[in-house]
């Protein structure tokens, strides 16, 4: 009996010790874990981090669908690493989190994102005194509702968006509403295939829209101009939208983890031109979001170069010339 008990425990340890060598024997594979939400510039800046880490870092990236309450929660809970898009001003509970150190905010992507109501700048140049939006008074011929109200037809997000509803409290607050119609439509696809359709034939067209889109990447649209933002005016229609500071976010411990990777996207800040930039590449290429990343590695070097090591550097130029 002892020695069947003897024959066990040596089984036992040659089982235990030939795992430990075949694990020795295997290389450790690092993989990160990105959140990604379902719009296309957190694609597109998680394919530009996701091919400088990989190959800068020799550390693999997993992208991993996730909305932002999600992204959120798992950040807190470490199920995923890293997330390029935090909509900080969406998050009521965003500036507790991070005084409670539930995760940690690394560098602010861009915080330049604008909406409001647009005009092509081919229109504005024709017609330089339509800069602000109370300056569509002026201009009511230029915009005639194709259904013969006899208004002009300003262009509007879908029934429900906050931003709509903004908008048509704006158009009675600015005493648009006599002078226009204010035509909401259905997705922000038909709304810039409206915007697309009247750039390719150079007509006058106006309308909501928002930075960072593929239309303003691929588009020369002019801002019209509002008086600034402040939360009073705001809730009357009245004055411009804010601008939201969109952060690069990690778990707790992750410059321990990490530190190169944690410097690196410590310096991650772009803008809402330059993703505009990349959404347009992406919109022109079947919204193949790495073409879009290595496109814009290739001429912005200037702007990554300094948020990587020596290093990472010399590695992420080889194989973009690979």
């Amino acid at each position: 009996m002892k020695q069947k008990n003897y024959i066990k425990l040596l089984s036992v340890f040659l089982f235990l010790f030939v795992g430990l060598m075949l694990t020795a024997c295997t290389p450790k594979t690092d993989v990160l874990i990105f959140g990604e939400g379902d719009w296309d510039s957190n694609v597109f800046h998680d394919q530009v981090a996701k091919f400088i880490i990989e190959n800068g870092y020799d550390t693999e990236i997993d992208v991993v669908s996730s909305d932002t309450a999600i992204s959120i929660s798992a950040l807190k809970s470490g199920n995923i690493d890293v997330a390029l898009e935090i909509w900080s001003d969406n998050l009521p509970s965003y500036p507790d989190d991070l005084e409670q150190n539930l995760y940690q905010e690394l560098a602010v992507n861009f915080d330049d994102n604008m909406q409001g109501l647009y005009i092509p700048a081919y229109l504005q140049e024709a017609n330089p005194g339509l800069v602000s939006v109370m300056d569509l008074k002026d201009y009511t011929h230029l915009f005639p509702d194709p259904d013969g109200s006899g208004k002009g037809i300003i262009y509007g997000g879908p029934e429900g968006w906050g931003a709509t509803e903004f908008l048509q409290s704006k158009m009675t607050a600015y005493e648009l509403d006599d002078l226009y119609v204010f035509r909401t439509i259905d997705s922000g696809a038909t709304l810039s295939a409206t915007l697309a359709s009247a750039y390719s034939q150079e007509k006058a067209w106006v309308g909501y829209n928002w930075e960072p889109t593929w239309i303003m990447g691929i588009y020369d649209m002019v801002l019209l101009e509002d008086t600034p933002y402040n939360s009073d005016d705001y809730a009357n229609g009245i004055g411009a939208f804010a601008s939201v500071k969109v952060t690069v976010v990690v778990r707790n411990d992750f410059d321990t983890d990490y530190p190169e990777i944690n410097a690196f996207l410590s310096n991650y800040e772009t803008s809402s031109a330059l993703t505009n930039q990349g959404l347009g590449y992406m919109q022109e290429h079947d919204g193949d979001g790495e073409a879009a990343a290595i496109w814009f590695l290739q001429n912005n070097e200037s702007l990554w170069k300094d948020w990587v090591t020596v290093d990472a550097y010399n590695k992420i130029i080889e194989a973009l010339n690979a």
